[in-house]
C-alpha cells in the first residue's frame, strides 16, 4: 500500500470519527431539546385542562360542562385523565382511561409538583394542583412532529457523514499527492545517485522545509561515504603496495636462490634478507589488523581510571627497550596540587599504545635522540606535548598525516608503513579526545595530545 493510500485512508478515518461522535452529540442534544420542549406543552396543556375543568369551582361533585370539550389542543394523540386527591378518576378523555400510570407516578407528581416520564414512545405530563382542592391532571401525547423532525435530522447527519467521509478521502489524496511531489522528485534524484558518482549533490534549493533538511542530511551521508569510500580506496591501495614490495623482494630473491649455485654464506645471506622481509610483513599485517580492529571499536562506558603520568613513564620504560640511545624527558609546566587532575577515564591498553607510537615516532625523527615530553594538568583536560628536533612536514603534507600509509618526505631511508600515526588518531577519537602536529621555531616538532576529563 502506498503511502498517499495509506494517509488518505487513515485521514478519511479520522475525520468519520470526528464526524460520528459530532452527529451523535447532536443527535443526543435534540433528542433531549425535543423531550423538554414536548414536556412543557404538555405541561401547559394540563394546567388549561385543571383550569378549564374545574372552572374557579369549589364543589367536588361538580361535573365538567362542555368548555372542556372546546379546549384548542396542539398535542398529537391526547390523553388526558383527572384524578381527586384518593386518585379516583374524575374526567378521562378519549382513550385517557389508557394512560399507563403507577401510583408511585402520583407519590413523585406530589412531591416535585409535576412528574415527567417516557413510556412506548409517548410523552407523559402528572401534575399535582391543590387549588381549588387536591387533584392530579394526567396528560399523555405523541411527539409526531418533533420525532418526524428527529428522524429527518438523523437522515441528514448520515448523509453528511458520507459525504464527508468521500470528500475528506479525495482532498487528503490530492493535497497529499501535492505535498509529496517534490519528495517524488528528490527521490527520483537519489535513485540516480550511486557508487560511481558520489561527487553528484542533491539541490537543497533556498526553503527550509522539511525537503530541505532531508537533502542536506542526505547530502552530508554522501560526504561520509565519499569520504569513506576514498579513505577505503587509499587504504586497499597502499596495502597492496606495501604488500606486494617484500613479496617481489622475497620471490626474486628465492629465484635467484633456486636457479644458482650459491655458496652456503651466500644462501645464508639470502635467507637473513627473507627473514627481514617476513618480519616486515607480519609487522604491516599486525598494524592492518590492529588498525581495522581500532576502526570496529565504540565507546566503551565501564573504562577505568588512568594516571596519566604513569602511564607516560611505562610507556617510556618499554619505548626504551627499543631506542637505547634515545634521552626521553618529562616534564610538568605546573605540578598540580590535586593529583586528581591526572586522572583520565579510558582504556589503558590503547591509550599505552597511542603514546607508544608517539614517542617511537618522536625517536625515529629526532636529529638528536631527544625527545621531551610535556604534561599539563587542567580542570576539564589534560594536555601532552610529544617535542623532537628534525625536519619538519610541509603544509601540504601535514594535512595528510593521519592518512593511514601516508610518509613524509623526512621518512626517506626510514622504516615504516605510515600506519602509526593512523592508529594514535583512531584511539584517541574512541576516547573523544584530540592529536595535532604543530611545526615550531628551531625545528621543533611538536605533536600535542587532549585528553577531555
Amino acid at each position: 500500500m502506498s503511502f498517499k493510500l495509506r494517509f488518505a485512508i487513515l485521514f478519511s478515518l479520522s475525520v468519520f470519527v470526528i464526524l460520528t461522535i459530532s452527529a451523535i452529540y447532536i443527535i443526543i442534544l435534540n433528542e433531549e431539546f425535543r423531550r423538554d420542549e414536548f414536556y412543557n406543552r404538555l405541561e401547559a396543556e394540563g394546567k388549561k385542562v385543571s383550569n378549564v375543568f374545574f372552572n374557579g369551582k369549589n364543589d367536588r361533585k361538580w361535573q365538567p360542562d362542555s368548555a372542556l370539550l372546546y379546549i384548542q389542543t396542539t398535542i398529537p394523540e391526547e390523553k388526558v385523565a383527572v384524578y381527586d386527591s384518593v386518585l379516583k378518576p374524575l374526567y378521562t378523555s378519549q382513550g385517557g382511561d389508557n394512560i399507563a400510570l403507577q401510583p408511585g407516578d402520583f407519590t413523585n407528581a406530589k412531591e416535585r409538583s409535576v412528574f415527567y416520564f417516557t413510556k412506548n414512545k409517548r410523552e407523559h405530563v402528572v401534575l399535582y394542583r391543590d387549588q381549588p382542592f387536591e387533584h392530579y391532571v394526567a396528560i399523555s401525547g405523541f411527539d409526531k412532529y418533533g420525532r418526524s423532525k428527529a428522524n429527518n435530522l438523523f437522515i441528514i447527519l448520515i448523509f453528511s457523514i458520507l459525504g464527508g467521509l468521500f470528500l475528506s478521502a479525495f482532498l487528503a489524496f490530492f493535497y497529499v499527492k501535492q505535498i509529496l511531489k517534490p519528495l517524488n522528485q528528490l527521490k527520483l534524484r537519489m535513485q540516480h545517485i550511486n557508487e560511481k558518482n558520489l561527487m553528484e549533490r542533491l539541490d537543497v534549493g533556498t526553503s527550509k522545509d522539511e525537503i530541505s533538511q532531508i537533502a542536506n542530511n542526505f547530502n552530508a551521508m554522501l560526504n561520509r561515504l565519499e569520504n569513506s569510500f576514498d579513505t577505503r580506496k587509499s587504504f586497499v591501495q597502499h596495502a597492496s603496495h606495501e604488500l606486494r614490495t617484500p613479496l617481489a623482494n622475497m620471490l626474486s630473491q628465492t629465484e635467484v636462490a633456486l636457479n644458482q649455485d650459491l655458496t652456503k654464506e651466500q644462501y645464508r645471506r639470502i635467507l637473513q634478507s627473507l627473514k627481514e622481509d617476513q618480519q616486515d610483513m607480519i609487522s604491516l599485517t599486525n598494524s592492518l589488523l590492529l588498525l581495522s580492529q581500532y576502526e570496529t571499536l565504540t565507546s566503551i562506558e565501564d573504562w577505568r581510571d588512568i594516571r596519566i603520568d604513569e602511564l607516560v613513564y611505562e610507556t617510556i620504560d618499554i619505548t626504551k627497550n627499543v631506542y637505547r640511545n634515545a634521552v626521553i624527558s618529562v616534564d610538568f609546566e605546573e605540578v598540580p596540587d590535586d593529583e586528581q587532575l591526572l586522572i583520565f577515564k579510558g582504556n589503558e591498553m590503547l591509550i599505552k599504545s597511542a603514546f607508544q607510537n608517539l614517542i617511537r615516532n618522536a625517536c625515529n625523527y629526532s636529529e638528536d635522540n631527544l625527545v621531551t615530553i610535556a604534561i599539563k594538568a587542567e580542570t576539564t583536560r589534560i594536555v601532552l606535548h610529544f617535542n623532537n628536533r628534525g625536519r619538519q612536514l610541509s603544509a601540504e603534507e601535514q594535512q595528510r598525516l593521519f592518512i593511514p600509509f601516508f610518509r613524509g618526505d623526512n621518512s626517506t631511508n626510514k622504516k615504516g608503513f605510515g600506519l602509526g600515526l593512523s592508529i594514535v588518531q583512531r584511539i584517541l577519537s574512541l576516547h573523544h579526545a584530540q592529536v595535532s602536529y604543530s611545526a615550531l621555531e628551531n625545528n621543533l616538532n611538536r605533536f600535542t595530545v587532549i585528553l577531555p576529563k
